[in-house]
């Protein structure tokens, strides 16, 4: 199985572009702008594991993204994620890219832009790299509208807007401009929800902001009326596994509601969310998933058939991926 796994063709919807920035990397950042190792939130030159809780990780991974001070520094960030997915033979991804994040950092808007759509377009035929671009809800309802406008004046390959961020921080409804701005040029919006936060964050990023796909969601499991209605409304669900026992939410991968999830008819995708940050890989998630639910190679065919299916991609791209996965069910 973890041969055939390797080989699949693969598709993910939920991983971090600033999230993709392995300990070694951050060591050579931090050696570019002449800052010191021992300066870096890391443990015996690696990240903590465990974190201690959710606020524990979001400040080493701001620490983290605020080495990327110089377009250089991106494009060396998303070419090393490009060949990442490529050799994991992930077909198509979009990958969540806080670009306010490197505004703040003093990085040229265009040339920010220029360097990520590079950095991602190394990747080459067959293999398609897209951006969500999120608002961060701790940063407030003006992130919003800033995100808005950052993604109105760019070319880069997005597909999406995106709403990540410390749950219960801002009311997911102040955040309404991105279900605007979305509708207005034609992007998905993916809500991160239900992950240190409870049901009702899932709930309002679907009634209060129209998510089309939820990231995480995992407090539905503790709400059966909310898993049944997700499953009834067929609303994609980002899963990540790791990251969640990474970040104290379930003590252990077994007690990791993906299988109940799952049981319950939801439209469920398994993604590596900050694939270095918490050892892993997308590989390495579907086979978690494989293991704690019994699911056939089929089974997890499926799953990247209902990511496609699920993706912000033009059709055209998505049709090509599901030949794709076809065909390689055949063999």
């Amino acid at each position: 199985m973890s041969a055939y796994l390797k080989e699949m063709p693969k598709v993910e919807l939920h991983v971090h572009l600033e999230g993709t920035i392995s300990a070694s990397t951050a060591v050579e950042l931090a050696a570019r702008h002449g800052i010191s190792a021992d300066r870096l939130p890391l443990v015996d030159g690696r990240f903590p594991d465990p974190f201690s809780d959710f606020e524990h990780f979001v400040a080493v991974y701001i620490a983290i993204s605020k080495l990327v001070r110089e377009p250089q520094d991106l494009r060396t960030i998303a070419a090393a994620f490009a060949r990442s997915q490529v050799e994991q033979n992930v077909l198509y991804t979009e990958v969540t890219f806080t670009a306010g994040t490197h505004i703040d950092n003093g990085m040229d808007e265009r040339a920010m832009w220029e360097a990520v759509s590079d950095g991602l377009g190394q990747s080459g035929p067959g293999h398609e790299i897209h951006l969500i671009v999120d608002a961060v809800r701790d940063k407030g309802a003006q992130d919003g509208a800033r995100t808005v406008a950052l993604v109105e004046a760019s070319s880069a390959p997005i597909v999406g807007l995106g709403l990540t961020g410390i749950e219960g921080s801002v009311a997911e409804r102040e955040f309404r401009i991105l279900r605007e701005a979305a509708t207005a040029n034609g992007l998905g919006l993916a809500v991160h929800a239900g992950e240190a936060g409870g049901p009702g964050n899932i709930i309002a990023a679907l009634d209060d902001l129209g998510a089309d796909r939820i990231g995480h969601g995992v407090a539905a499991a503790r709400e059966p009326r909310l898993l049944a209605r997700l499953a009834a409304e067929g609303v994609p669900v980002e899963v990540c596994p790791s990251s969640n026992v990474a970040l104290g939410l379930f003590p252990t991968l077994e007690d990791h509601p993906f299988p109940q999830m799952l049981a319950a008819g939801v439209n469920v995708s398994v993604n590596s969310d900050d694939p270095p940050f918490f050892s892993t890989t997308l590989t390495e998630e579907l086979d978690i998933a494989q293991r704690l639910t019994g699911l056939s190679a089929a089974g997890i065919l499926d799953l990247q058939r209902q990511a496609a299916r699920s993706s912000f991609a033009p059709a055209e791209t998505v049709e090509r991926v599901l030949s794709a996965i076809d065909a390689y069910s055949i063999d």
